[in-house]
């Protein structure tokens, strides 16, 4: 019967394209005249760039370019969903392994992985922060450059914000165990491993020219974040970029933002063809992760089980640059007291940055690390 819906088992939307193969995904997507890239990055976390030598790369039959930092605009554009703060391309830092350095856009693959094995870095290798103590520790490196940071009040270190929930009287409830009130106080400081989303499809990116702009396919979740984002970056009216987002091979947050598709844009515009690049697992497995934290808490309970107190200590581990873990670690905390009424409670979160591969969303948000 037309229109009939209860009791009937409706076709799923996009299923029939899933079992059948049918779907497109990034990768599907076949552009006439289009050029592969592939990625120069430096075995290390965190390094000064001296020079770049991409004279032996472009002598490379099929290369067309080899970019870096000086071929892009000056200052090197940066971004970022919340912080403006990561570049296109490395500018004088790598500050994680997995950073580009320079990116080869060639006829076939073959070549341009060719072109980039030949692509020589100068650099001198620095300290770096690889956990939350290496970060915090008095002498630590700084991650990101204090003048990125001028309004920050913790622009001098690696904490880049604080997330501050209170009510009641905490350290009343705290110091009054002895009393009728809290009978007990139970506390523990645990952590959580940085994971990887590890979605079947990697990461993918395609840009082509599009008369007077251009136009990106990309696995993200947010394409008119990302058509704002590119705008930004590459100077055009928001009508001149067309963004093209096929369903994702799965997510699960890991591609809700921008990585690197400012960077074929700029290629796709300076060669004036289509260029394309699909991340390797490896490669996927540097591009996102979700936080590791550690979490410290402190709980007052009557001999009953009614708690009196709770105190939350939060420390996120963002990575490199922001991404949107800045947001994840100030909404994954205010839940952490849980569906329990709790009198008084203190909950004060950190998000930390560090020479690890930019953290971003994943399932639950950051809540996940506190529950």
């Amino acid at each position: 019967m037309s229109g009939q819906c209860i009791g009937a088992s409706p076709r799923r939307s996009g299923g029939y394209g899933r079992v059948t193969g049918l779907q497109q995904y990034v990768a599907d997507v076949r552009l006439p005249e289009t050029l592969y890239v592939k990625l120069v990055i430096l075995d290390t976390a965190h390094a000064r760039i001296g020079s770049v030598d991409a004279s032996q790369a472009e002598r490379v039959p099929g290369v067309h370019l080899v970019m870096t930092a000086a071929d892009l605009p000056q200052p090197v554009p940066r971004y970022g969903p919340q912080f403006q703060d990561r570049p296109v391309s490395a500018v004088d830092e790598v500050k994680y392994h997995g950073e580009l350095v320079a990116a080869v856009a060639a006829e076939s693959k073959d070549a341009a992985e060719e072109a980039a094995g030949l692509v020589r870095v100068e650099y001198e290798e620095l300290p770096a922060v690889f956990t939350i103590a290496d970060a915090l520790a008095t002498d630590a490196p700084l991650v990101q450059d204090p003048s990125l940071r001028k309004a920050d009040q913790f622009a001098q270190t690696n904490v880049l914000s604080e997330h501050r929930y209170e009510w009641g009287d905490v350290d009343s409830a705290d110091a009054d165990v002895d009393s009728a009130d809290a009978d007990v106080v139970v506390e523990g400081t645990y952590s959580f491993p940085m994971v990887t989303h590890f979605a079947i499809e990697p990461h993918g990116f395609i840009a082509a020219p599009d008369g007077e702009g251009i136009a990106v396919w990309s696995s993200i979740q947010h394409p008119y974040w990302l058509q704002r984002t590119l705008a930004k970056v590459l100077g055009l009216p928001l009508s001149r970029v067309r963004v093209l987002a096929p369903d994702p091979g799965g997510a699960f947050g890991g591609k809700q933002h921008i990585k690197f598709e400012p960077l074929v844009a700029f290629m796709a515009l300076r060669t004036g063809r289509p260029v394309r690049l699909i991340l390797s697992l490896e490669e996927a497995f540097q591009a996102a992760r979700r936080n590791s934290a550690e979490i410290r808490v402190r709980t007052g309970f009557t001999r009953d089980g009614v708690v009196t107190f709770r105190e939350i200590r939060a420390d996120y581990l963002l990575g490199a640059y922001a991404d949107i873990s800045d947001r994840v670690v100030g909404k994954g905390v205010y839940p952490g007291n849980g569906p329990y009424r709790v009198p008084a409670s203190r909950i004060v979160a950190r998000a930390i940055l560090s020479h690890t591969p930019p953290s971003t969303a994943m399932r639950g948000f950051g809540a996940p690390q506190v529950n």
